[in-house]
């Protein structure tokens, strides 16, 4: 894997989640991406703005225990492309996102690009999103 993509500027790479860390963020986001079908995702129109409510309903409704470790599990397979071509880790060992200037958007576009290469099996449509 190792996607590169580009967000709020600068490059990341996209690593790989191992199959159990998939299996339990899959099961944590099964609830908000049920009945979800590709259509919602790929046309970013009416498709989207149907899901839109849904989607913010169901979010409101996952523990910050839930979200915590979505977040953290899909981050800490990315990391930072650096001025000489090397990867610095976005997530801090012990916690916490390395770069200040990181803000939501950009955390949840990583998130979604990890979840778009990881679980694109799992998940239909999620290699469209």
């Amino acid at each position: 894997m190792n996607d590169t993509v580009e967000v709020g500027g600068h490059q990341y790479r996209i690593g790989r989640i191992d199959a159990r860390k998939q299996f339990h963020v899959a099961r944590r986001l099964a609830p908000l991406l049920a009945g979800l079908g590709a259509s919602s995702f790929k046309d970013g129109g009416d498709g989207f703005a149907k899901f839109l409510g849904p989607l913010t309903d169901a979010l409101s409704r996952m523990t910050d225990e839930d979200v915590d470790y979505v977040l953290d599990v899909c981050l800490s397979v990315c990391q930072r492309v650096q001025a000489n071509g090397q990867g610095a880790p976005v997530v801090a060992r012990g916690g916490g996102l390395m770069f200040d200037d990181i803000d939501m958007g950009q955390m949840v576009q990583l998130t979604v690009k990890v979840i778009q290469e990881n679980m694109q099996g799992f998940f239909p449509g999620a290699a469209a999103a």
